[in-house]
């Protein structure tokens, strides 16, 4: 059952403690939601269960239809190529602000990695729940910002509309003789890529829904719940009361501090312990294979235009670079 390739997925730095907001969605990203999201209510059989400390390098069977690290990093420096080039048409300089990790974090780096939450037991004994070097300060550009381009013109350009209340405009005024594209230059990149002005780079909607959907019916199923008691007893007889691994790392008192504390780093070393001891990653990672797996052989159509919409775009980028 575990014989597909991994492919790594790059993410900007976060506070692992949001982790858990995770589980329950995720903000409309995608080209749309065709295809049925939710797997039938039929509990599928686990074939057989690894012995994992950290699931970070396996394979899920998601991963052929969510964008790699590498892919997702080519389309965004196409994307901003042609918003440049679309500018420069209008007689105005501007490039997308780069998102980048924050560094020595521990973002995730791979479509796993922080799924089940924090496996680096050396990395939970130093930092605990908070990033590598403590809390970032939150100072990063937020996407699409114009830094010092504010002006009218500019945003007209740039979105197809000056209006600030409006996320895009039809387009149509003339600036410096030229048509303003429809969804102004974000647009005109985002249909060179994905054929549609309102197109998004990113992961299409039902493969972002499956993802949370099947990592929440594996953390609900009661082969996972039975690790987790195990666990939750293990944590106990060292002090702590949290009823699963998720809820110990986003104790809301982690959030506090820019640093761990002493006692963070404890439940932290003692989450560490107790996973390996009840091998309660390769249980959860076994379990949500398996309704991976489900949801992929029931959305098996829709799936399969998701991956050629994906070698689409990947085509676009690399004749837009």
């Amino acid at each position: 059952m575990f014989s597909r390739v991994c492919r790594p997925l790059r993410h900007t730095g976060v506070f692992l403690v949001a982790v858990p907001l995770l589980l329950t969605g995720c903000s409309r990203s995608g080209e749309g939601e065709e295809g049925s999201a939710a797997a039938e209510n039929s509990v599928p059989d686990v074939s057989a269960t690894p012995v994992l400390q950290s699931a970070n390098d396996k394979p899920l069977p998601l991963d052929a239809y969510l964008l790699t690290g590498d892919q997702l990093e080519a389309l965004t420096k196409a994307q901003s190529s042609l918003v440049s080039q679309c500018m420069k048409r209008f007689g105005l300089t501007y490039s997308l602000p780069s998102v980048t990790a924050q560094p020595n974090d521990e973002g995730p780096k791979t479509r796993i990695d922080g799924r089940y939450g924090p496996q680096d037991a050396q990395r939970a004994a130093q930092w605990g729940y908070h990033p590598e070097g403590g809390a970032p300060k939150g100072d990063g550009v937020p996407w699409g910002k114009p830094g010092g381009q504010e002006t009218p013109e500019a945003m007209t350009a740039l979105r197809g509309t000056s209006d600030k209340a409006k996320k895009y405009g039809p387009g149509g005024q003339e600036i410096n003789g030229r048509k303003v594209p429809d969804h102004g230059c974000l647009g005109e990149a985002a249909k060179t890529l994905t054929g549609k002005a309102d197109g998004s780079i990113g992961d299409h909607q039902l493969a972002i829904d499956l993802k949370f959907q099947t990592l929440e019916r594996s953390r609900q199923d009661e082969r996972t719940q039975a690790v987790f008691r195990k666990w939750s007893a293990c944590m106990k007889e060292r002090g702590f009361s949290y009823k699963d691994p998720l809820d110990a790392l986003g104790d809301k008192a982690w959030s506090k501090t820019p640093m761990p504390t002493q006692r963070e780093i404890q439940v932290a070393t003692a989450d560490s312990e107790c996973r390996k001891e009840h091998n309660v990653v390769g249980v959860w990672y076994a379990v949500d294979y398996a309704y991976q797996k489900q949801a992929v052989d029931e959305n098996a159509e829709v799936l399969d235009s998701v991956g050629k919409n994906i070698e689409a775009r990947m085509k676009a980028a690399a004749q837009a670079s």
